[in-house]
Formats: structure tokens, C-alpha cells, sequence
């Protein structure tokens, strides 16, 4: 028998050995564009890559967060508490946020079972803790700061309703690590002032400011810790030695913070503002504009137009400032103190004069007509002094404080921060953790039905018949 001897194109084999290596060299560099596009992904911060779709936007973090955030300038650990597969996915994914948007800022999970000696070292720190850490200074938070059950539901429903207020408990834990100095605002007392409600004291706790009470016919003087006063609309006027000592206060460079009632006459509290070149609009403010004032209730019940500058920027952009029961403000532009108004009306206000003996609020002829400022500061660069005079009597109360969901709470925090120079840190409102749930009404739950469990089901198998036909023809 003959042999067959069979010779291969060699073209064929270097093409094919070609292609081969072509393919391999193309599949390592797709892999390799894969990694590397992986780790850019990974490397971005969560707020690019995870999209916040909770019905109360718990992961989304407020203006005054993301502000404190970008300003900080130390180095923030946050160690949380959990065991590995008992972690807070909340939590987690809030804290993520946070280090996506400084990178003065990190977080680390210590396991209580790896790392059994590490809350010991932090007061109050057990597990579902958070241990806020800069430098030698720490906070810890626990459990309960982060997730508060409405108790007043709770006892009349018997359902326990839960909300979410990490993001106000991390915020004010950072700024207290960070913050290097401490204030005094002394609060006076001695003429039927209303003493500071929780919601207030709360939002300058936060802000660094403990709150003490000051009877200056006790005391004698203010002391020398002070940071700033607080005079809250008193239902009596100053003695003439607490007048003295005030204006001397404020002439050496104090900061004063002062609302008014103008039904309560306090001549000798009129002359300490006088000296800061501002005094009383006469009348009742009446507000024109729907805008400025709640629906259903008088026209005296103003939500003022807020000022955006630095003495407001601790108030977050979507917050209202309500002043119900008003009076108008004048300064005096031959002062020594420069003024920026904080709170204002609409531009078609009125101030009604005779409205100790009117019956309607109907706007009389000789009644001043116009925009009027119902706060205002004053700036003396001279001295270093710092006045801020709101001319309402309820602004600093809980419930109208409540009725705008902590807007004047955080009114005065800012501008007591601005007094002490500082960065404000406002309460941030809790999230609840309760979603509605969605129904689906009768007339629209029949269509619905036959539509995915008729129609849909059919076209398809139609049009996958139509399909195979097709195919088959061809």
C-alpha cells in the first residue's frame, strides 16, 4: 500500500495561531478594563454609586451635614460596635456616606467577639454602639441616640414607631470631637422671662453652648465666662442697675440676643437697644402675602422671609422661621453698628397702629405700608459687640418652635454660633422608619389581574409563534 502524504498550508496554521493569540491578548485586556473600571466604581463615593430610593430619603444627607463635612479640617474615626453578620444595614450604609463625602473622615467595625477589650476603653460604648474618635477627644453613641421609638404612640396605639435619627446623632458627635472651645450663653431671669424648652437647649448643646440662668439683681454682674446673654422676652422692664451693667456689657464687645413683646412697655431695655441704633416700629405687623403666613390662621401670624447669609447658614434651606404676634424694627444709620436684617416680611405689609381698639384687620389709611424687618443684628467691628433684637414675644416658645419642625431652634443656634465665631451645627429632624404601603384599589386590581395573567401571557406566546414561523420560511 502507498502512503498518502497529506502537507498542510503553513498560511493556514500561522493564521489560525494569529487569531488565537489575537483573541487571548483581546480577553486579557478586556479583563483587564473589567478590574480596572471594578476599582474606579468601588473607589467613588456611595453617594454615586448607590442611589438613596427609602421613602424618607434615610441615607440622603441634609445641607448641614454635608457642610460640617466639607469643613472638616482634623482627622474622624467611627469604630462601630457589631458583630460580623449582625451589623445595621442602616447604619452601615449612613456611614458609608459619610466617608464618601470627607476623606477627613472613616469608619471601622470592631467585632465585640475579635475585639473584646475595646468598648472598655469608652464610657457607655456596648455593642450597636458608635465611637466617634478625634485625636484625644471620643463620643460615643448608642444604639437608642440613633434610633428613637415614639413613646406617646406607643402607650395610646400600642404599636412602637420607630425613627431614624442617626445622621443627627453622628453630625452632632463630630462637631463635638472636633470643636476646640466651649461656650457659656447665660439666660436671664428675674422678669418673667420662659425659660428655654428642650428643643432649643438641645440644638445649642450640639453647637457646643451649655445654657446657665443669670438673676442679675443677685449675681450683681455677669460673669466673666460669659459667652453671650439671653434676654427672652420678659414680662417686665430691667432695674436701672441691670440696664447699667448691660450697656456696659455691650459696650465692651458682649453679644446680646433679645426678643420682645411690644404689649410689656421696658423703656430701660429699649435704651439698651437705642444705644445699638435700633427702637420700635409702632403697630401690629399685618402680612399681605399668602406666602408669609400659614393658611387658615390671622395675618399677625408671620412666616418671615429668612436672610441668607452667615449669621443664617445654620439654617437648614428648607426650614421656615414662624413669629406669630409681631412688631417691626427701625435702625438708626448714623450708628456705630452696622445692621443686617434676619427676618422680614413681604414686601405689602402694614403695621397697624390702632390696633389696641381695632376690630378688623383692615389697613387704615396712615398705617406705614411696606417691608419691614422683624430681626435684626448689629455689628459694631469696633468693639467686637453683637446684638440680635427679634421683635416677637413667641419665637423661642416649643410649640411654635414644633409648628415648623424646629426651624426656630435653629435660627438661634446660628446666630448664637455666629456670635461665638463658630461653625453652626443645627438638629437635624429624625426620618421615620415607617413606609406607607401601598394599595391597589378594586376597580384597578381586576384590569390589572386579567392584564398580566391573560393578555400578557398570550402576546407572548403569539409572538413567539409568529417568530418560529419565520424562521421556518426562511
Amino acid at each position: 500500500m502507498k502512503k498518502l502524504n497529506v502537507k498542510l498550508p503553513q498560511g493556514g496554521s500561522k493564521r489560525a495561531l494569529h487569531s488565537g493569540m489575537y483573541a487571548s491578548a483581546l480577553a486579557v485586556v478586556v479583563l483587564a478594563v473589567i478590574i480596572l473600571v471594578n476599582l474606579v466604581i468601588r473607589a467613588l463615593p456611595t453617594k454615586y454609586t448607590e442611589y438613596d430610593i427609602s421613602t424618607t430619603s434615610l441615607f440622603t444627607l441634609s445641607d448641614t451635614t454635608e457642610n460640617l463635612l466639607h469643613e472638616l479640617n482634623a482627622d474622624v474615626t467611627a469604630y462601630y460596635l457589631a458583630e460580623s453578620g449582625q451589623e445595621d444595614a442602616n447604619i452601615t450604609r449612613l456611614l458609608d456616606r459619610y466617608a464618601g463625602e470627607s476623606s477627613h473622615f472613616s469608619w471601622q467595625q470592631r467585632d465585640p467577639v475579635l475585639y473584646p477589650t475595646f468598648a472598655q476603653q469608652y464610657d457607655g460604648a456596648s455593642a450597636g454602639s458608635v465611637v466617634l474618635v478625634c485625636g484625644d477627644n471620643s463620643d460615643v453613641l448608642s444604639y437608642n441616640d440613633m434610633y428613637e421609638m415614639d413613646l406617646e404612640s406607643y402607650y395610646t396605639t400600642g404599636t412602637a414607631n420607630y425613627s431614624f435619627q442617626a445622621e443627627n446623632a453622628l453630625t452632632s458627635g463630630i462637631a463635638r470631637v472636633t470643636r476646640t472651645a466651649a461656650y457659656q450663653l447665660y439666660e436671664l431671669t428675674g422678669h418673667g422671662e420662659t425659660a428655654l424648652s428642650d428643643d432649643f437647649t438641645d440644638t445649642l448643646s450640639n453647637a457646643g453652648v451649655t445654657v446657665t440662668s443669670l438673676n442679675l439683681t443677685t449675681a450683681g454682674s455677669i460673669p466673666a465666662d460669659v459667652s453671650a446673654v439671653l434676654i427672652n422676652a420678659p414680662g417686665a422692664d430691667l432695674t436701672d442697675a441691670e440696664t447699667t451693667i448691660l450697656k456696659d456689657y455691650v459696650a465692651n464687645g458682649g453679644k446680646l440676643f433679645v426678643t420682645t413683646d411690644f404689649t410689656t412697655r421696658t423703656p430701660n431695655l429699649d435704651s439698651v437697644l437705642a444705644d445699638c441704633g435700633m427702637a420700635r416700629q409702632p403697630g401690629l405687623l399685618i402680612e399681605t402675602d399668602t406666602d408669609h403666613y400659614p393658611y387658615g390662621y390671622p395675618q399677625t401670624y408671620l412666616l418671615p422671609k429668612l436672610a441668607g447669609n452667615d449669621i443664617t447658614a445654620g439654617v437648614s434651606q428648607s426650614m421656615m422661621i414662624y413669629t406669630p404676634i409681631a412688631q417691626g424694627i427701625t435702625t438708626n444709620d448714623d450708628s456705630e453698628f452696622a445692621f443686617t436684617d434676619l427676618l422680614t416680611t413681604g414686601d405689602n405689609a402694614y403695621s397697624m397702629e390702632n390696633y389696641a381698639t381695632a376690630e378688623t384687620a383692615q389697613k387704615a389709611d396712615t398705617d406705614p405700608e411696606g417691608c419691614f424687618a422683624v430681626a435684626v443684628a448689629a455689628d459694631n467691628s469696633a468693639t467686637g459687640a453683637r446684638v440680635v433684637w427679634v421683635n416677637c414675644p413667641n419665637l423661642l416658645e416649643s410649640n411654635i418652635n414644633q409648628a415648623v419642625s424646629g426651624g426656630n431652634a435653629q435660627f438661634l443656634g446660628s446666630v448664637v454660633n455666629w456670635m461665638n465665631g463658630e461653625q453652626t451645627t443645627a438638629v437635624i429632624n429624625a426620618k421615620s422608619m415607617s413606609a406607607a404601603s401601598l394599595s391597589v384599589p378594586t376597580s384597578a386590581a381586576i384590569p390589572l389581574g386579567v392584564l398580566f395573567t391573560l393578555v400578557l401571557p398570550i402576546v407572548c406566546i403569539i409572538a413567539g409563534a409568529v417568530v418560529c414561523v419565520v424562521r421556518r420560511r426562511r
